[in-house]
């Protein structure tokens, strides 16, 4: 069983420099070296797709893709030295100003071995590896589910991101 969670919602970089936190690369190796990763999880997902979409598939250039992803919350276990969190994943396909495609995903991760690791460092490093870590399982998700409604799309593309 593990002990009390501190928990941080809604975290991510540009909020934990705005607290004052300072990088220290030395510390964040520390964390990096340490992390390993136990898990990641689908919790929840929904799709759907608008029956016009196939009507009008053969003008699928003039399809607008977007995705986006955030970190939920972040919790740490001290004692054990766990850190947990969801990661929310949504796409969309929108064609004539319509959203005629959505996917939304979330996604447990956990990383252990982070006993004696500064815990700043510890949720820069959540929010920004666990990001890299879940994208592309979300990735294919989109590309199953869209391939299982007979549509033919470019896949989501690769992030892109420095991890600094």
């Amino acid at each position: 069983m593990m002990g009390p969670l501190e928990v941080q919602k809604g975290v991510n970089s540009e909020e934990i420099d705005d607290q004052g936190f300072e990088f220290d690369a030395d510390l964040y190796r520390e964390v990096s070296c340490a992390a390993k990763l136990r898990e990641i999880r689908l919790l929840d997902s929904s799709y759907s797709i608008k029956v016009e979409l196939f009507d009008d598939f053969d003008k699928a250039i003039e399809m607008r893709h977007s995705f986006s992803g955030s970190l939920e919350e972040c919790a740490l276990d001290k004692d054990v030295g766990v850190a947990s969190g969801c990661f929310t994943w949504g796409a969309e396909v929108k064609y004539k100003r319509k959203k005629s495609l959505k996917l939304s995903a979330k996604y447990l991760v956990r990383y252990s071995e982070l006993e004696g690791c500064d815990e700043n460092h510890i949720f820069a490093f959540f929010t920004k590896v666990g990001r890299f870590a879940t994208y592309p399982y979300f990735r294919a998700l989109f590309s199953n589910l869209t391939s299982e409604s007979g549509l033919i799309l470019p896949p989501l593309p690769a992030l892109n991101e420095r991890v600094d």
